[in-house]
C-alpha cells in the first residue's frame, strides 16, 4: 500500500489548495485571515510563494499544529505524524548543541594528561546517574578525578559540579559514547 502524500512546511499554500481544494474551508476554519485566499489575485500571486510554515505564522498558529490540522483534513495525519516523529532525534541533538555546545569541540584543560589514570564509571545503562556522580565527585581530593562514560554530554550535571569546585571536560567518542572527565582542582598534597 502506497503512503499518502502529506503536506510539509515547505509546501506552498497554492500547491496545497490546488491539490486539495477542501483545504480552503479548513484554512478559514483555522483563522478568518485566510479568507483573503478567496481573492483570485492573492491566490495566484502570494499563495504561490508562501510556504505553509509562513502561512501558519500569518494565522498566529504553531506550524506543527497548523500542518497537523491540514493533514488531518486530507486524511494524511498518520503520514505527517510519522514524518514529525522521525525528526525528533535530530531536533533534540540540534537543541542540545545550541544550548550546551558540541561535545569534543572545546580546548582540553591543562589537567587533561592526568585523565589516563582516572577511574572509569560507565553510566550508559544505569538510569539516572546524578546521585552516583555527585557522590563520587564529593569524595575527590585536590588533584584527583574520574571519567564517566555517558550517551550524551550531561551539561546540567557538569554545571552543578562546577559550582561544587569540580571541573569537567567532555569528548564525543562515538554517536552514543561521550567521555566526561571530572577533576578537582586545588593544591595537591
Amino acid at each position: 500500500m502506497k503512503n499518502k502524500e502529506f503536506l510539509t512546511e515547505e509546501t506552498t499554500v497554492y500547491e496545497a489548495l490546488t491539490k486539495h481544494p477542501v483545504l480552503k474551508e479548513a484554512l478559514i476554519g483555522i483563522s478568518p485571515k485566510y479568507r483573503n485566499l478567496q481573492n483570485p489575485v492573492l491566490f495566484n500571486t502570494v499563495a504561490k510563494v508562501t510556504p505553509l510554515k509562513k502561512a501558519a505564522a500569518i494565522g498566529g498558529i504553531y506550524a506543527n499544529e497548523f500542518l497537523l490540522k491540514l493533514n488531518t483534513a486530507i486524511g494524511a495525519q498518520d503520514e505527517y505524524l510519522n514524518h514529525v516523529k522521525a525528526q525528533v532525534p535530530k531536533l533534540q541533538e540540534d537543541f542540545l548543541k545550541k544550548q550546551f555546545g558540541s561535545p569534543g569541540k572545546k580546548d582540553k584543560p591543562e589537567w587533561y594528561e592526568k585523565t589516563k589514570s582516572f577511574d572509569i564509571i560507565d553510566v550508559r545503562d544505569k538510569g539516572e546517574p546524578f546521585a552516583l556522580i555527585t557522590s563520587k565527585a564529593k569524595e575527590l581530593k585536590a588533584g584527583e578525578g574520574f571519567k564517566m562514560i555517558q550517551t550524551f554530554e550531561p551539561a546540567p550535571l557538569m554545571d552543578y559540579l562546577k559550582n561544587e569546585g569540580v571541573e569537567s571536560y567532555a569528548e564525543k567518542e562515538e554517536d552514543s559514547k561521550v567521555s566526561v572527565y571530572f577533576y578537582k582542582k586545588g593544591r595537591e598534597l
